[in-house]
């Protein structure tokens, strides 16, 4: 399968990988647009998030709320975008199913859909970045 995310799931290619439980797996956006911008993926392989499973849609959901807390302690910040691109035309790169958590700060300009302010970094801070979100978590 070509799908990047299944292969990060099937342990195929590599991600800073923040927390995985039997249904669903966190994992760092190669791309954030602020610190801590984490991906959470269902790891059944689907497009859209209407054609995902009930038990898989509550377990995504369940890791989203579970998640955001901490990383946004980790990130030193009380506020995050969650999003969904639900489809091509929605603006979904990958086309499987996943959950953005971006941390915010009153200092960042809101993001907002298109909108391309990646910051580049290097390996060291995504997995300082990382490390500090698996301790507030405890994974």
């Amino acid at each position: 399968m070509s799908c990047i995310f299944c292969q990060i799931i099937q342990g195929k290619s590599n991600a800073y990988k923040i927390y995985e439980d039997e249904l669903t797996i966190a994992f760092l956006d190669i791309n954030p647009i602020s610190n801590g911008h984490t991906l959470i993926v269902p790891k059944l392989h689907e497009t859209k998030l209407e054609n995902l499973p009930e038990e898989h849609s509550i377990a995504l959901f369940k890791t989203v709320r579970e998640l955001v807390g901490p990383i946004q302690k980790a990130m030193s910040t009380s506020s995050a975008n969650i999003g969904i691109n639900n489809g091509r035309e929605a603006g979904q790169i990958i086309p499987h199913i996943h959950v953005h958590i971006i941390p915010r700060d009153e200092n960042e300009p809101i993001w907002r859909s298109g909108r391309k302010n990646f910051s580049k970094k290097s390996k060291e801070s995504f997995e300082e970045i990382a490390l500090k979100i698996r301790k507030e978590i405890g994974f």
